[in-house]
């Protein structure tokens, strides 16, 4: 009787083992194919540009978060589309040097200049092919990459801790 219970717990642990390894590589191969995603490239250049208040030719504005003080500012090159279906994020016309000084001089600019503020990246196509730019306090987001030449592009995801209130004095 003790062989056969033995057996018995010996086939439920591989069957358990099998069964977990499966579902591992199951989810595994799921993120490996899991879509075509671009990256953000962190660039000073790009941070001194904004802070020049200067505009990437070629590119079409969107914001997130207030429309005068933005969660993140976001460039889209016009040979791209972005696919703003939730309507997260704002078009932003005609954006010049003058809109520019409006959003980098509201947002937090104690936090311009000093590690861990508002930093800007290319976004960057699988390839490696600049096709955008982000401004935001949010170091990461996920871009991903659709048929047409559309892209989306998540908006940032601000923790109470480092969200508007705080950074802006409580406003």
């Amino acid at each position: 009787m003790i062989g056969k219970t033995s057996f018995i717990f010996i086939n439920r642990d591989r069957l358990f083992i099998s069964l977990a390894t499966i579902l591992a590589l199951f989810l595994l191969a799921g993120c490996a194919t899991g879509g075509n995603y671009g990256k953000l490239e962190r660039n000073r250049d790009l941070d001194n540009m904004f802070l020049r208040y200067e505009v990437l030719p070629d590119h079409r504005y969107y914001s997130t978060g207030g429309f005068d003080a933005p969660d993140a500012i976001l460039a889209v090159h016009t040979d791209y589309e972005l696919d703003n279906s939730g309507n997260l994020w704002r078009g932003v016309p005609n954006v010049d040097s003058g809109q520019m000084r409006i959003w980098i001089d509201t947002i937090a600019p104690e936090q311009n200049y000093r590690a861990g503020g508002y930093f800007a990246a290319y976004i960057l196509d699988p390839n490696g092919k600049r096709v955008g730019a982000w401004y935001s306090i949010e170091p990461q987001t996920t871009v991903k990459f659709l048929e047409g030449n559309k892209i989306q592009v998540w908006t940032p995801h601000l923790s109470p801790d480092i969200g508007r209130g705080i950074r802006r004095g409580g406003r």
